[in-house]
């Protein structure tokens, strides 16, 4: 899941600039279901964000050809959210007409809500998502801003799920994370020969001069999930209702390299994976909130909104079980 464009909600007239955003962004792409619904959508959750508190984000998001949007806020909450999205509770004077609860009822998409009130946290994520959209494994990528291109780089290969990081940002952190990510998808990988994997992309970046890279690849089994990686990318694994935060072993491919770290997880426990650009103090107050029966989407985009360190390259992946689509009636 990509983030396309990020939108300051601050008065009607941002309104309307949202609009024309997703408007080029429609007329551009040409595969989105339902453009009419998208956009009188996207009016909807800005004016919520308004008329309820002041103003918030909107985030256009992408994913496997799939347009989302989510209003984001730092308001007080909402303590009920199957209330919210019942029929009449969101209808307000002057309003589009089109409310949450439409929005939930739609043919292809529907709504997912999840809202924070805490001593230091509040806020809500109002996600407008296809209905078959989620999956075992999730990744949202942001860009270092001003820059077109991504330091960080999410693949995927068979069972094989890559993310890496290069160092620093811009062009030539894109040029490193590139070639790992060609290596990547050329090259054969096992975990059983990660030291010899690592090896050679190490010897790649050299022969290139290219900055260096931190790298895990996750190995999505059917009742397990093996992870091999080396430097600072860090992840958390779901034990109940608590997270273990896991730290890799130290090393950077490229300029200083040492040994690959492997573990083992049962697949019932979720995992999530951040780049550098998301701290781990500020990761450990998002999952200290998040809630068993988020979906994957939903526990990135918290992730993103509530501990991302903005201008920096940033990316999450989520891995967990596959379930089916819930209805929010």
């Amino acid at each position: 899941m990509t983030l396309l464009q990020e939108l300051e909600i601050k008065d009607e007239s941002s309104i309307i600039y949202a609009k024309t955003t997703l408007k080029n962004i429609l007329k551009r792409e040409k595969r989105y279901v339902d453009e009419s619904f998208l956009i009188l959508s996207l009016m909807e959750l800005s004016t919520n964000l308004l008329k309820h508190v002041d103003g918030g984000k909107i985030w256009l998001l992408e994913s496997d050809s799939d347009m989302l949007i989510a209003a984001l806020d730092y308001g007080g909450g909402i303590e009920n959210r199957a209330w919210a999205l019942q029929n009449g509770t969101t209808r307000m004077k002057n309003s589009l007409g089109i409310g949450l609860y439409q929005m939930n009822h739609h043919d292809y998409y529907h709504i997912e809500i999840s809202s924070f009130t805490t001593k230091n946290i509040h806020g809500t994520i109002v996600l407008l998502k296809p209905r078959k959209f989620f999956k075992e494994v999730l990744g949202l990528q942001n860009f270092y801003i001003g820059e077109r291109v991504c330091g960080d780089i999410i693949a995927k290969k068979g069972r094989f799920l890559l993310l890496a990081d290069g160092s620093g940002h811009g062009r030539a952190s894109n040029k490193s994370v590139e070639l790992v990510k060609s290596y990547f998808y050329e090259h054969p990988f096992s975990c059983l020969l990660v030291d010899e994997f690592f090896t050679k992309v190490h010897e790649t970046l050299k022969a290139k001069e290219s900055r260096g890279v931190v790298l895990s690849i996750f190995e999505i089994l059917k009742s397990q999930i093996h992870v091999c990686g080396i430097g600072n990318i860090a992840f958390w694994v779901q034990k109940s209702d608590t997270y273990e935060n896991i730290t890799q072993k130290e090393g950077i491919i490229g300029e200083a390299f040492s040994k690959s770290g492997s573990i083992e997880f049962p697949f019932e426990n979720r995992i999530i994976a951040a780049t550098d650009g998301i701290s781990i103090e500020k990761m450990n107050r998002v999952l200290s909130l998040l809630q068993r029966e988020l979906s994957a989407a939903m526990i990135a985009l918290n992730a993103m909104h509530f501990a991302s360190v903005m201008y920096d390259d940033k990316s999450i992946v989520v891995i967990s079980k596959k379930r089916e689509n819930r209805e929010y009636e």
